[in-house]
């Protein structure tokens, strides 16, 4: 499947948390609620599948989340930012620019 590709199941999206070490001890699994409550009180639970995923290779960015189809690679999360993610993304169709994941220069 490539990027930006719609997918072939009947779920809008799909966002992956990630739960490797670094983004576990960051506050993965209250993200996880965070994440699994938003969903629902926007009814949207249905519609975007959930899934947690091993790590992503963002580790000094941690916590991080990739939605598909994408893929849109979010980190440093919040709940706050999940959150608006959530109404955003997965309920408006509309990428959160300024969350993005934006790797560091190597000229930095």
């Amino acid at each position: 499947m490539g990027y930006n590709t719609p997918m072939a199941d009947p779920k809008q999206h799909r966002i992956y948390l990630c739960a490797g070490v670094h983004c576990t001890a960051a506050g993965r699994d209250a993200l996880l609620r965070v994440l699994e409550d938003e969903l629902w009180a926007l009814g949207i639970d249905e519609a975007v599948e959930v899934r947690v995923s091993g790590c992503q290779n963002r580790c000094d960015d941690a916590p991080n989340a990739t939605v598909w189809p994408g893929p849109y690679h979010y980190s440093q999360l919040t709940a706050e930012r999940l959150r608006r993610i959530v109404a955003e993304h997965l309920a408006g169709d509309r990428p959160v620019e300024e969350l993005l994941h934006r790797p560091a220069s190597p000229h930095a």
